[in-house]
């Protein structure tokens, strides 16, 4: 199980996030329709999504809504799945494929949509994305997906290495693909204003309220916490990268890796204009990708792996600071500001997974890295699942990854082979 006490105390977000009052701990025993277990993205857009179907409803989390890495992730939003083309299309053979592809965009759109219709204030930017890259790897991943994504219609641009680089402020990629649906936000902010809508439309929420055992119930579930316990006919669990061992053998079927970040103090505004004039969010496409962007206040915050062992650590960001000095030589004088890190739930096929675990249970899950649409996405695919409707996300049974408990020695080897890879192919001159 992830470190669950590994919040940075002055994190950017937390520092900077649309305040919020906290949510009471459970005291009482309760009754609802619905529980949801977690209060990021994934628990909060669930019970949004549901609220019109299901009038009872309880969210609870074991600190506040926002802690875990729906708090903790980069901002960035991207309809850009990691996977390669081909692999993707094998994920998800025949139709299957194009419901997925249509999920990818609408997820992007939900986010937007729902910042709209709660008027959720995080700082919203919807002025597109942007996945780079360096070597034959990348060249071809960027040029098959750009090609498909202009077939289907989307405002996509390939962009050389010259206009790259115009548009990052570093010569190191060969090429870029700029995708006009994403875009970026403040994802603690963004959490907290799901959270502020769903108690505007009548959902409890109890903050500090962990859930410690759940067991069958008459017509249902029983969830015990410390301060009471909650029957429910309804369950959803949604923890994602801090997932534990509340629900027998969930834990096991995602792997949490910590993705570190770093941000600097607010950079001079010529600066800051250089590195991305046009404000649009990078993530790399690499077996170790980095990701970085420039908020309102013009720092540069950006984000890596965690430890070789895929934790978290003393939160040591030297590494992350090197890198982006490497990218960015301008800002080598420049003073760093904050340190934060959360946990991303990865999935060994980088599918995102609906599960359903028992009557009236499920779990979502499993976002790769590209949690900020996906998992609000989820929410909405849940509530569909919850009130026996079609979902776009197919519907799955609990599988446990072979092997699970030796986790980290399995991202240790991905790390480090990742890097070697990515090293050769940085060596690549394109002729």
């Amino acid at each position: 199980m992830a470190d669950q006490n590994s919040q940075s105390a002055d994190s950017l977000w937390r520092s900077t996030a649309k305040p919020l009052k906290d949510f009471a701990a459970l005291s009482v025993d309760v009754e609802t329709d619905l529980l949801i277990v977690g209060a990021g993205y994934t628990g909060l857009s669930t019970a949004l999504h549901a609220v019109d179907a299901i009038k009872d409803i309880v969210v609870v989390d074991q600190a506040q809504p926002g802690w875990g890495c729906s708090g903790r992730n980069g901002g960035q939003v991207h309809p850009q799945w990691k996977s390669d083309l081909a692999i993707l299309e094998t994920l998800y053979p025949g139709k299957q494929f194009k419901i997925f592809i249509e999920t990818l965009g609408a997820s992007v759109q939900l986010v937007f949509d729902l910042i709209e219709k709660y008027q959720i204030q995080c700082h919203a930017l919807r002025n597109g994305s942007i996945i780079a890259g360096k070597g034959k790897r990348a060249i071809r991943y960027l040029t098959e997906w750009s090609q498909f994504w202009t077939d289907t219609g989307e405002n996509i641009r390939l962009l050389d290495k010259k206009v790259t680089s115009k548009l990052i402020g570093t010569s190191h990629y060969d090429l870029s693909m700029c995708d006009q649906r994403g875009g970026s936000l403040q994802p603690l902010s963004y959490s907290r204003g799901l959270a502020r809508a769903c108690k505007e439309q009548g959902i409890t929420i109890f903050g500090n309220t962990r859930a410690c055992k759940i067991s069958r119930s008459e017509g249902g579930w029983k969830v015990s916490t410390p301060g009471g316990s909650i029957r429910c006919k309804r369950l959803v669990l949604a923890t994602n990268g801090y997932t534990d061992d509340l629900w027998p053998g969930l834990s096991r079927t995602i792997i949490p890796v910590a993705s570190m970040l770093t941000a600097t103090c607010s950079l001079p505004e010529d600066l800051a204009g250089a590195l991305l004039p046009q404000r649009q969010p990078v993530a790399e496409y690499a077996r170790v990708p980095a990701y970085y962007r420039i908020d309102e206040s013009n720092r540069l915050v950006f984000g890596w792996r965690g430890t070789l062992s895929g934790g978290i650590g003393s939160l040591d960001t030297t590494h992350l600071r090197s890198k982006a000095v490497g990218l960015f030589p301008q800002i080598s004088s420049t003073d760093w500001e904050f340190d934060w890190a959360g946990y991303v739930g990865i999935t060994p096929d980088q599918r995102p997974m609906l599960l359903k675990l028992s009557d009236h249970a499920y779990a979502g899950l499993g976002y790769n890295g590209r949690g900020v649409p996906m998992a609000t996405m989820m929410g909405q695919q849940l509530a569909l699942a919850l009130t026996d409707q079609s979902t776009a996300i197919p519907i799955g049974p609990l599988r446990s990854i072979p092997l699970h408990s030796f986790y980290p020695v399995g991202v240790s080897t991905r790390i480090i082979s990742g890097h070697l890879h990515d090293f050769f192919d940085s060596r690549y001159e394109k002729n």
